[in-house]
């Protein structure tokens, strides 16, 4: 797990050493990690997941914890292109499981790496946003 973090400080080394400009703060891309969650095992059951782009709702789903990856905000330095614009957040990832399985679909994809059409087999995680100041940690109701 320490390679990531080594390579990335020789990357942003080597980018001031030429004189290359390094973004200060502007969150251009997520990097999730695998880790071992502490949480304690629970179940959250009775969720529905409603797409904001356009996908099939999906209801009866279940969302197990502890998370197994959880992403941080960074910068990405080397290949061009555009990404989210001044992200801050954290998410931790979780598997999900919904009765009746949703159907297939596909997802369009636009990114600095080309457009395509992603083809969906089955929803796998819930990503849910980690709270910068901690406000909604003690509400329940927030999952």
């Amino acid at each position: 797990m320490l390679k990531l973090p080594k390579m990335l400080l020789a990357a942003a080394a080597g980018a001031y050493l030429l004189g290359l400009a390094i973004p200060a703060g502007a969150g251009n891309h997520i990097a999730c990690y695998k880790g071992k969650d502490p949480a304690a095992k629970g179940k959250f059951s009775g969720i529905s997941i409603l797409s904001n782009t356009g996908l099939p709702s999906i209801s009866g789903c279940t969302v197990q914890v502890p998370a197994k990856l959880c992403c941080d905000a960074v910068d990405k330095i080397g290949h061009t292109g555009p990404g989210p614009i001044n992200n801050s957040n954290k998410f931790c990832c979780y598997k999900v499981k919904c009765l009746p399985k949703p159907a297939p679909t596909s997802l369009p994809i636009k990114d600095q790496f080309g457009t395509r059409t992603f083809p969906t087999k089955s929803l796998a995680y819930l990503c849910a946003p980690a709270s910068p100041s901690g406000a909604f940690l003690d509400d329940s109701s927030a999952f």
